[in-house]
């Protein structure tokens, strides 16, 4: 992918004098977050609101990223921008109704310094990371957010499981990488640089959910079988849901010890 604008962003876009990708690449904002070092280059997000022709308004995470690459088997010596691989997911995802950021811009150029590459999705309004809410139930207590954990934790195993329908790996399955609407309950998928796809769907499946097992210590037993049950499609423990919790609770066991 060299390019992509979504329908109907261009017209923003330019409203706001950033109709090309040299407006985009050197406007002056704020980073969300600290840039990041690495691999002989850089990249960084930043917050931006852009007024619409309509008089509405519209906010993005705005990302750009210059000589920062990695080496994949059919660009060994190269290699490519990390952000290519990030927007070919998204828009994988996005096609395919699996829950995720919605991508409304990817352009990327040579420069002297190396790759210069933009990638810009609309806000996930509402929306919370998991770890955050599991902070406040493990804080405030769990009895208390009874309700919630019911209504979102199988929300959560439902993208998940449609991720791994397609045979596709998250590759870094955290807590923090799991968006949640607080009020609905709905999940969404983020930092989709890692997902690959696999040879079988329990191959997917057993990456990811040992990763989560692993990064999400704090959710309560309870809630990890509700978490299984919900992904398996189960009302109840049978065989299937018994032998992935030992399956789970084996990897644990062998990547702690």
């Amino acid at each position: 992918m060299n390019e992509f604008i979504e329908e109907g962003w261009q017209g923003i876009f330019e409203h706001n004098q950033l109709g090309s990708f040299e407006s985009l690449w050197n406007l002056q904002a704020d980073w969300f977050e600290p840039p990041n070092q690495r691999r002989g280059g850089w990249s960084g997000v930043s917050r931006i609101q852009l007024p619409t022709p309509a008089g509405g308004e519209e906010t993005l995470f705005l990302k750009r990223q210059e000589n920062h690459t990695r080496k994949i088997w059919w660009h060994p010596v190269t290699g490519e921008p990390t952000f290519r691989g990030e927007a070919r997911n998204l828009r994988l995802l996005n096609s395919s109704k699996i829950a995720a950021p919605k991508m409304v811009y990817y352009a990327e150029k040579r420069s002297p310094g190396g790759w210069q590459v933009i990638l810009a999705t609309r806000e996930l309004h509402g929306y919370l990371p998991l770890d955050r809410l599991v902070q406040n139930w493990r804080e405030q207590g769990w009895a208390r957010f009874r309700t919630q954990r019911r209504r979102i934790i199988p929300q959560v195993a439902d993208v998940v499981r449609k991720l791994h329908e397609l045979r596709l790996v998250h590759n870094a399955l955290h807590a923090k990488h799991v968006f949640v609407h607080e009020q609905s309950g709905a999940a969404c998928l983020i930092d989709l640089e890692k997902m690959r796809r696999r040879i079988t769907r329990h191959k997917a499946m057993l990456r990811d959910l040992d990763t989560f097992n692993r990064r999400t210590t704090a959710i309560s037993r309870t809630d990890r079988l509700r978490f299984l049950l919900a992904y398996l499609q189960r009302e109840k423990v049978d065989v299937e849901v018994r032998a992935l919790w030992h399956q789970l609770t084996a990897l644990e066991k062998r990547k702690t010890s």
